[in-house]
């Protein structure tokens, strides 16, 4: 798309404005997209993928609607959200703070929301780019740091760069390591208390993964798991979160508060809704009858399944 933009879709004296938001963890900062969303006939609660494309020579944020694409499907799902008004879209912090031509090459701990980043949008086809003009006090946005001159750098290439250089060890829900979508986390983590950090949630999910706690012997449903695209929904005895999953875990020393355990494991609860709405079965039957862990797909023929309290 960054070859033949069909043109602006914005008046000539309306930019779109970088802002905060704190909808999800996996974004600090959104775009007020209203005219976009108008343009596009989208409207709060539809859900979008953003990506990162080139226009002369710059880095250019793109996204598209998912018109009922699962979002399992794509890297970077957000959920578009009203807000004074305005339609504002969540931007993955991966794109605001890698270094161009990946990202914006922005550092997120010093942005000023007070002197915005500006966007133009142009269209191509079913794809929104937001192309990054100039900040609010007219500072021209540049995705390189200027050459350096005597006594002056740029702080904020120069933040980005020790960034990278120093391995930020922060787990982001767009690089975890666990079949858990970025969407899904973000909504469990907004309605946990707001003193569980996002690192302990995350750490539960990818001990899981990285231990293999949930094996082949451990569905105990009359069938065999439910699989949808590249995951299988793992159904375990009831309280097998606390009465198995805890010690094995605290087993790997892995650091077990009782709140992130609850995120956790309700991440785990909603990605299996998420997955079987996306696969056209909304059952909820044995809600309640089983604990739930969402695994990457197996060969569900070789599956050793049990009803519970059957010897294993």
């Amino acid at each position: 798309m960054s070859t033949q933009p069909t043109g602006t879709i914005l008046d000539d004296d309306r930019l779109l404005e970088l802002r905060e938001t704190d909808r999800t963890t996996g974004s600090e900062l959104a775009i007020e997209v209203t005219p976009v969303a108008e343009f596009m006939g989208a409207s709060s609660g539809d859900e979008v993928d953003w990506a990162v494309d080139e226009h002369r020579d710059q880095p250019m944020l793109v996204f598209t609607g998912l018109d009922g694409e699962p979002t399992s499907s794509v890297p970077y799902p957000r959920e578009l959200y009203e807000e004074g008004g305005e339609i504002v879209a969540p931007v993955p912090d991966t794109l605001v703070r890698t270094e161009s031509p990946g990202g914006l090459g922005i550092d997120l701990e010093a942005y000023d929301p007070e002197r915005p980043l500006l966007f133009d949008a142009i269209t191509a086809a079913e794809t929104i780019g937001l192309v990054p003009v100039r900040f609010d006090d007219g500072e021209p946005y540049r995705a390189e740091p200027l050459p350096e001159t005597a006594g002056e750098s740029d702080p904020v290439a120069e933040e980005t760069i020790d960034r990278e250089r120093d391995a930020d060890p922060t787990p982001r829900p767009e690089t975890m390591d666990a079949p858990i979508d970025p969407i899904v986390l973000d909504d469990v983590l907004a309605d946990a208390p707001n003193d569980v950090p996002e690192s302990d949630v995350v750490g539960i999910l990818e001990a899981i993964v990285t231990h293999d706690l949930v094996g082949v012997s451990d569905h105990v449903a009359g069938a065999s798991p439910v699989t949808v695209d590249d995951r299988a929904i793992c159904l375990l005895e009831r309280d097998a979160w606390i009465e198995r999953l805890v010690p094995e875990l605290e087993a790997h020393d892995v650091d077990v508060d009782p709140d992130a355990l609850t995120a956790a494991r309700k991440a785990h609860e909603r990605q299996a809704d998420r997955l079987l709405e996306d696969a056209g079965d909304g059952d909820d039957a044995l809600e309640g009858e089983y604990d739930v862990v969402v695994t990457n797909e197996r060969d569900t023929a070789e599956w050793e399944v049990s009803e519970p309290g059957a010897s294993q």
